[in-house]
């Protein structure tokens, strides 16, 4: 087994126990589980990255990750968080930055071939970060970062990761809140959190919009309809899935 399948297994596993461990609360929708967060979470996430605004203003402004990679790191942290929104438009985000339907493909099937196995050992990494939350990983991916990345680089990744993590976190929250008005309340969420959540989701999430169309100079109601359309195949999916249990 190569070490980007045994990592990405690894990375699997550990998602499993991170779903059924109380210390990270999941929500289930339909017949599936993914990751929420709660609002003394995303106060201690955000605190934590503080230190770090020099490494963000540098990624996202100067560009000192090539944007491309970032979304492709980005859109990786959110397929393994199921985030439906955050997946949705990094995707956009990524097209918009050159980024192939050829190599979006082989990230949403978690298949290496053929990709740049540079790139692949950071998505690897990304992956399995998210998946132990954040503590210690497997130390032959570690080794293999350090052959390949600077320290520096290593760091601006990381961040990338957290921040990812952070927002899908928080739009799943929000996802929560609209299973609670469905009748299905998610025992490990609280209604608190998810009016928290829900309502810093329904301020970002036009500005994303609105961004997403004027820098992919599409009509906004063309970006608008899509997110719709999102929702709605969402839903169908959610509504197909067997209950969680």
């Amino acid at each position: 087994m190569t070490l980007v399948k045994r990592v990405l297994a690894k990375a699997g596993r550990a998602r499993g126990k991170l779903q059924s461990g109380k210390k990270n609360p999941t929500s289930a929708f339909g017949g599936f589980r993914k990751r929420t967060i709660t609002t003394r979470q995303l106060i201690g996430d955000v605190l934590s990255l503080t230190p770090n605004a020099g490494i963000i203003y540098r990624v996202w402004l100067k560009h000192e990750i090539d944007p491309g990679f970032r979304e492709e790191l980005m859109l990786a942290v959110s397929e393994l968080n199921q985030c439906r929104y955050c997946t949705w438009a990094h995707h956009e985000w990524a097209q918009m930055v050159g980024v192939s339907d050829d190599e979006l493909a082989h990230i949403e099937q978690l298949d290496p071939t053929g990709f740049n196995r540079k790139k692949w050992l950071a998505i690897s990494y990304v992956r399995a970060l998210v998946a132990a939350s954040f503590r210690p990983i497997d130390e032959v991916l570690v080794g293999e970062m350090k052959a390949n990345y600077s320290a520096q680089e290593i760091k601006e990744i990381d961040i990338v990761a957290r921040i990812m993590d952070i927002a899908n976190r928080s739009a799943n929250t929000w996802d929560a809140l609209l299973s609670r008005l469905r009748g299905g309340p998610i025992a490990e969420s609280h209604v608190i959190d998810e009016l928290v959540m829900s309502g810093a989701f329904l301020i970002t999430a036009p500005i994303v919009v609105f961004f997403l169309a004027r820098t992919s100079k599409q009509p906004l109601m063309d970006m608008v309809r899509k997110v719709i359309d999102l929702t709605k195949v969402s839903e169908i999916k959610v509504k197909k899935s067997p209950p969680a249990k």
